[in-house]
């Protein structure tokens, strides 16, 4: 009989804890919204702490761009940032009292005799793990001292004994320690490797929930044994699955955008992204597939995450972000579009009218769109000198004729309207479209062709009133020039 899942309840106090080392990546993204999930749907509080301490990778301008990816998604924090290389004044003071409390003892042995030990271990066919000499004579030690040899410390672990974690998500996960290594806790120079700062860092905290990928679930232990010999009591865990590309492989930059501000540079909404994270792992029912951040919050279960890889698929985050685009009210859209055009540089050098222009397309493009970034291939015509792409002219010259007598009829249409309006072109063109006998596409096509030089663009009705009477008839001229051409040289 399986397990009946736990959920967590009352107020919890997660924390997201990235290392400022480079964007935030989806993955990393999902492990955020999570927690805010929790937090929020708990009454808690989510705590962001920056996990600093490495110094040669850390950097202002990684740091800059999580919390700006955090911000973009609309996950706000409660507290922090809270940064981990702010805090080794209360690291060392932990080592200090586990030297103390005997948990930890100093090691001296190099690299290569660690090696010797891996082999060794290996040769037997035990776990490679490593076991520091606790006692040393005098004259051993004098000479470490001459040989420049600084030691580290490492936590001494009951090699008896076992970790159990409660997990959440994958329920009951035994360590036996005799596969777990004495693992350093301080470097030679006395900071606080990962998972000394790690647990120091969440008890001091008051963390009562951890929630993070699965593929931090071998520290888990090892921070445990590191808490209960400080004294404290470790937090819950849930360890969720990672995150795969369609192809079952981890995901990558090779699957699509892998980062927040690479999905936000391709024109995704905030809101789309965070629907696609949560059904990353987690799923409400068999059918829903689109929620409001407030149905998220309300709904979400640690309990209804799954144990197996969850799979990222851009393809359908595409028709997901398109859908959004759709429900979303004409007005807030077209603001929402000149933002994006804005911040991209796209409107830069196009003119002051071309926010304006942007807004008056927005409505129709929107029926189109997957993503803002597409907006170009739609209605870049729009914003540029009037040009036929070959492609376009070679699709109106494979019957010269039939383009000469639909694209002839258009312009005539046109030419006697008196309103210039979407509701008045699409009337006459209709019309005409009906007199000629012709299917749509062969008569629309043409049309769309003669006055934006591409196969594709905004709806055809919507372009001609974008662009008005006096450019269009001015461009079906030119069309109709180049063909009358070609027709009597042929």
């Amino acid at each position: 009989m399986a397990r009946e899942r736990r959920e967590i309840t009352g107020p919890a106090r997660v924390r997201f804890a990235p290392s400022p080392t480079g964007s935030l990546h989806v993955g990393g993204a999902r492990t955020a919204l999570f927690n805010w999930l929790i937090a929020r749907g708990t009454g808690g509080a989510f705590v962001l702490r920056l996990e600093d301490t490495d110094r040669q990778r850390s950097t202002p301008e990684s740091e800059a761009e999580i919390l700006r990816a955090l911000a973009w998604l609309g996950l706000d924090w409660d507290e922090g940032p809270l940064r981990q290389s702010q805090r080794g004044e209360l690291h060392g003071e932990a080592v200090e009292r586990l030297r103390v409390a005997g948990a930890i003892y100093q090691a001296w042995e190099s690299e290569g005799e660690l090696e010797q030990q891996r082999r060794a271990a290996t040769a037997e066919r035990r776990a490679p793990v490593v076991r520091g000499r606790r006692e040393w004579a005098d004259a051993d030690l004098a000479r470490f001292e001459q040989e420049g040899r600084r030691p580290v410390w490492r936590f001494a672990v009951d090699t008896g004994g076992a970790t159990a974690i409660d997990d959440y998500v994958r329920g009951t996960v035994t360590f036996e320690h005799a596969a777990i290594e004495d693992f350093v806790v301080a470097r030679s120079d006395g900071t606080a490797t990962y998972n000394l700062a790690a647990a120091v860092d969440d008890l001091e905290m008051g963390i009562t929930h951890v929630v993070r990928g699965e593929d931090h679930i071998s520290n888990t232990p090892k921070q445990m044994m590191i808490m209960r010999a400080l004294g404290g009591q470790p937090p819950e865990y849930a360890h969720i699955p990672l995150i795969l590309g369609p192809d079952k492989k981890r995901l990558s930059k090779r699957h699509g955008a892998a980062s927040v501000e690479d999905l936000r540079a391709e024109g995704y909404l905030p809101k789309s992204v965070i629907n696609a994270l949560a059904l990353c792992g987690w799923s409400y029912d068999d059918k829903t597939t689109m929620f409001t951040v407030e149905e998220l919050v309300e709904k979400f279960s640690i309990a209804r995450v799954s144990k197996s890889p969850a799979v990222f698929d851009a393809k359908r985050l595409k028709v997901l972000n398109g859908r959004y685009l759709r429900t979303t009210p004409d007005d807030e859209f077209a603001e929402i579009l000149v933002e994006y055009l804005t911040g991209s540089g796209y409107l830069d050098g196009k003119g002051e009218d071309a926010a304006e222009l942007v807004r008056r397309s927005a409505p129709t493009v929107k029926r189109k769109l997957g993503t803002l970034a597409e907006y170009d291939d739609l209605a870049g015509w729009l914003f540029r000198p009037y040009a036929m792409e070959p492609e376009a002219w070679d699709v109106i010259t494979v019957d010269v004729k039939h383009s000469v007598q639909v694209i002839g009829a258009g312009l005539g249409r046109l030419e006697r309207l008196d309103e210039f309006s979407v509701e008045a072109i699409r009337e006459a063109l209709s019309d005409q479209l009906h007199i000629l006998g012709e299917s749509a596409r062969d008569f629309l096509e043409p049309q769309r062709i003669a006055i934006t030089g591409t196969t594709v663009s905004t709806g055809i009705y919507e372009s001609i009133a974008l662009l008005g009477p006096e450019e269009t008839l001015a461009r079906y001229r030119s069309t109709m020039g180049r063909l009358a051409e070609l027709w009597q040289t042929a």
